[in-house]
């Protein structure tokens, strides 16, 4: 990914006079919401293909990249749209490596990156929608679509031998596209999706959602969510109420904070 990112901004970077010294990209990532345990690699990552590139002296005739962060919250609109328009205008970016959630990445590249002709590389976010989106040709995604995502994981249970499964999603662009992907490659498979439901995040008691999941009958529960909030939060409240121990995971549920939170009762998951 770090050579995709270096690549997709210095072909960002073309039109700019080589005369130039300083050149400012931003940041724009989750550094607090539902997958905020995740965002500081994420940003890393980029920070140091841009700190290699700057070093190498061959960026640009020997110019340097100066990066400003912007915080998307991953799920306000507003917020990140805000912020992109900040950077944009007030600081000065000529390109943007993010956002990351879908939905606030829609907005940005709708609202302020292609009104103002600035590049966006965005690292994560996999809605289906995002392959169609008028983007003027400013819009890049290094992450596959959820299209891909969900026919993978459908194949991953036909092959382990599952052939139902409820479903929760967390109620964004995100989640529903890779419900929807999924469920229908399961389905076609000859798979059972017992019950397909949305989740709320920020919620304290996920209890009713559990128990409305577990009343399919299902064996199994597939958490399309966000780490650090609701998908935790299911999959924390199936565990204490015995509703299911067996779960299935996406992208947005991966990474060491949800192993640290709920330890062995993950095993076989």
């Amino acid at each position: 990914m770090k050579k995709i990112l270096i690549t997709s901004t210095i072909l960002a970077m073309l039109s700019i006079p080589v005369v130039a010294e300083e050149i400012k990209i931003g940041i724009i990532l989750g550094f607090t919401g539902p997958i905020e345990s995740l965002t500081p690699s994420m940003a890393d990552g980029a920070e140091l293909a841009f700190s290699e590139a700057s070093k190498s002296g061959n960026f640009l005739n020997g110019s340097t990249i100066v990066v400003i962060r912007g915080d998307s919250t991953c799920i306000d609109s507003a917020a990140a749209t805000s912020v992109a328009e900040r950077l944009i205008t007030a600081d000065g970016v000529v390109a943007i490596m993010g956002a990351d959630c879908s939905g606030v990445t829609t907005a940005i590249v709708n609202n302020v990156a292609v009104p103002n002709g600035v590049v966006m590389v965005s690292p994560s976010a996999t809605s289906p929608a995002l392959s169609t989106i008028d983007d003027k040709g400013y819009f890049f995604r290094t992450a596959p679509s959820d299209a891909r995502q969900g026919q993978v994981l459908a194949d991953i249970l036909k092959a382990r031998g599952i052939n139902e499964i409820a479903v929760t999603y967390t109620n964004n662009d995100y989640g529903k596209g890779l419900s929807d992907s999924f469920s229908k490659a399961f389905k076609a498979q000859g798979g059972v999706v017992s019950i397909s439901a949305a989740h709320e995040d920020g919620k304290a008691d996920y209890s009713a959602e559990v128990g409305a999941l577990s009343a399919s009958g299902s064996k199994y529960l597939a958490v399309f969510g966000y780490i650090d909030q609701g998908g935790k939060g299911i999959i924390q409240a199936s565990i204490d109420s015995d509703a299911f121990s067996n779960f299935v995971m996406a992208d947005g549920m991966v990474g060491d904070s949800i192993l640290a939170a709920i330890g062995s009762a993950l095993n076989g998951s």
